[in-house]
Parts: C-alpha cells; sequence; structure tokens
C-alpha cells in the first residue's frame, strides 16, 4: 500500500491548485472561503462538478471522476450548493429535536404508567429486549449502563438534585431527558409490541389496517438519528447516501407516503424518503406548518444547473404534490399549500449528467 506523500497546502496554494483543475473563482471570495470552510469540507460539494475519466471508468466498470471540474464550473455555484446543505441541515436538526421530544413523552407516558422505574424492570419491556446472547449480555443491560453513564456525567441540577436526595436511579421522566436521541430510540424498540404500536398509532404511524405499526416507527428512529448525528458532525447531507434507510415496503397504508415504494433502489438509499418522514411527523408534533412552508421554500431554491438538482437527494419528478400540508393546526393560518416552483429547480438532472450519476456511497471528499 503506497505512502501518503502529498504536502500540506496554504489557502493560496489551494486557490491556485483550484484554478489549475479549471475552476473559476474570485480570488477573495475563494480564499474567505477557503479559511471559513475549508478545502477538504469543500472538496465535497465541487465533486459531482469533477470530469469524468472514461478511459478509468471503463477499466473499473463504474464512475471515475478525474481532479479537473468541467468547464465553466464556477465556485460561487458549489457555495451556493454549500449553502443549501448548512441550511437543510439546521431545518433537518429543528425538525429533528421536536420529534425527538414529542417521543420522550410517549414513551414516558408509555412506562411511568406502570411505575417510575418500569424501564429498569424487564417484566415492562420486550422479552428479546431482556434476552442474554451467547457471552454477551442484553441490549436492555446495555442500555441501562449506558443511561448510567449520562446520570453520572450530567451537570444538570435536577440530576444533581435527585442524587443527594435519593440517590440511585433515576424514574423515567427524568431518565430520558438525560439520554440521547440514540438510546432514546433503542429503548423504544425495547418497549412491549402493544406498547410501540400504541405510540404509532399516535403519530399516525399505521399499516393497511390502520393500526399503529411500531416496527415501521423503530426504523424511522433509527433512519433519523443518523440523519442526525450527520448534521452534528456538520458532514454533508443533501446527496448522501444512507446505509440504513427507511423501508418503504411498510409504507402502503399511510397515503402521504406511499409513493416512496415506488422509488428506485438508488433514491431509497438517499435523504428524500428521510425529509418525507420529517416533513409527516412534523405534521403530527408542530403546533402550525411554519417549518414545513420553510422547508419547502428552501427546496424551491435549490441553486440546480445542469449538473446537480433535487434529484441527486433522491426526488422524484413531482415531489411538490407530495409536500402540501392537507391541515394546519393554528386557526387562521395562511399556509394553506405551498409557494410555486421558481424557474430553473427541475427535479429531473440533464441526459449527460444523469448518466454520469454515482452511487455516491461514503463521503466524496477530495484527499489532499
Amino acid at each position: 500500500m503506497p505512502h501518503y506523500i502529498k504536502p500540506h497546502l496554504s489557502s493560496q496554494q489551494q486557490a491556485a491548485l483550484l484554478r489549475q483543475r479549471g475552476m473559476r473563482l474570485d480570488e477573495a471570495t475563494c480564499l474567505f472561503a477557503l479559511g471559513q470552510i475549508g478545502y477538504h469540507r469543500l472538496s465535497g460539494y465541487w465533486y459531482p462538478y469533477r470530469v469524468v475519466d472514461r478511459a478509468a471508468s471503463s477499466r473499473e466498470g463504474r464512475p471515475i471522476r478525474a481532479v479537473d471540474v468541467s468547464a465553466g464550473t464556477d465556485l460561487a455555484q458549489v457555495l451556493r450548493v454549500y449553502e443549501f446543505d448548512r441550511k437543510l441541515k439546521l431545518l433537518t436538526m429543528d425538525a429533528i429535536e421536536r420529534i425527538e421530544v414529542a417521543v420522550r413523552v410517549r414513551v414516558t407516558d408509555a412506562l411511568g404508567r406502570r411505575g417510575p422505574f418500569a424501564h429498569l424492570d424487564p417484566s415492562h419491556l420486550d422479552k428479546r429486549f431482556c434476552m442474554p446472547g451467547q457471552g454477551r449480555p442484553s441490549r436492555h443491560s446495555g442500555w441501562i449502563a449506558k443511561l448510567r453513564g449520562h446520570q453520572a456525567r450530567s451537570a444538570e441540577e435536577y440530576v444533581q438534585h435527585y442524587g443527594k436526595k435519593y440517590g440511585g436511579d433515576l424514574p423515567i421522566w427524568a431518565a430520558l431527558e438525560v439520554v440521547d436521541f440514540g438510546a432514546l430510540s433503542v429503548l423504544f424498540q425495547g418497549l412491549k409490541r402493544r406498547d410501540r404500536d400504541a405510540i404509532a398509532l399516535q403519530l399516525g404511524v399505521v399499516d393497511r389496517s390502520g393500526t399503529g405499526d411500531g416496527s415501521v416507527l423503530a426504523n424511522w428512529l433509527r433512519t433519523l438519528n443518523l440523519a442526525r448525528n450527520t448534521c452534528a458532525h456538520h458532514a454533508r447531507l443533501w446527496n448522501r447516501h444512507f446505509t440504513d434507510t427507511i423501508r418503504v415496503s411498510a409504507l402502503r397504508g399511510i397515503k402521504e407516503l406511499e409513493h416512496l415504494a415506488d422509488l428506485e433502489h438508488r433514491d431509497r438509499a438517499r435523504f428524500y424518503p428521510a425529509l418525507m418522514i420529517l416533513w409527516f411527523l412534523m405534521e403530527k408534533v408542530s403546533m402550525d406548518g411554519a417549518w414545513n412552508a420553510e422547508l419547502v421554500d428552501l427546496l424551491c431554491g435549490f441553486p440546480a444547473d445542469g449538473v446537480v438538482s433535487l434529484a441527486d437527494m433522491g426526488f422524484p419528478v413531482g415531489w411538490e404534490r407530495q409536500m402540501q400540508s392537507p391541515r394546519l393546526w393554528v386557526p387562521g393560518s395562511d399556509l394553506t399549500g405551498i409557494p410555486p416552483m421558481r424557474p430553473g429547480n427541475a427535479a429531473e438532472l440533464s441526459a449527460d449528467a444523469a448518466s454520469v450519476r454515482d452511487d455516491g456511497v461514503g463521503d466524496s471528499r477530495e484527499l489532499v
């Protein structure tokens, strides 16, 4: 295996390298972006603009990109895509925070009715969740250890107060305030099936018979946790390939989401299905349609060109029809629909660009 020998480059040298590789740029803007965002992070956003090395692609049997960008590629356009992605991550985190809190409340209620420490008692949880594996503890034991670790590290006043007054473990309504979203989703999977299904029904997550389907909601929470972690680490989100995807085959009972089952396999691993899940759940847990309207406005302003478009996120043609609020909770609200599409936001790529779309596995950043 060869050793990595590429040297460190200053911002000025990086700008010169970009010019050498065909990037049009304003020097001052480029140096500012390189100084505040970084070459490596931005390289993931100009990756789609790199030309395809046809000889290498033929040898490898998959698209291989050269280091040069296509003629006419402008750094200003790359920065517009970066800014879109940044705003998309902020909106995503906003929605996930509200959905997470709503699920915490419902899990707390389901277990709290059985006792303040029902989350520690295997009799109140799914048997498989509490069953040890071969040579390893149960998932429940692992979850409790993680909870106690969070509790020990917490500097929250209510945690300190409880420890001084009572000692020991926190009751469920306090315990779920110290764990992260990942631990919440694990506990949800560990609930008894009737509890999972009841919570799913409250959130409109149902099967074809209209019965709450907790297994589907568990799948959604796992996928949303991956999206949350992507946002929290400020990684590229908009055209990311997800390894843990929404189980679209189980959505036929939800009218607003059943079209996801018709997506191509590649698009099912993009962000569009998860974004539709956020859209759907925000209709249930948000007090108004402001988030949904803000999302659509952002999407309508995507800086599409002949290389990148919303199709890279898995968006189907006619996605606008799927993102219309059937109801809004605040009386008198004028958010009765979505803004019209602005010119230049076609959901399909040009034929030439579509022919060289990548599978997008991993992070397509350039190493310098």
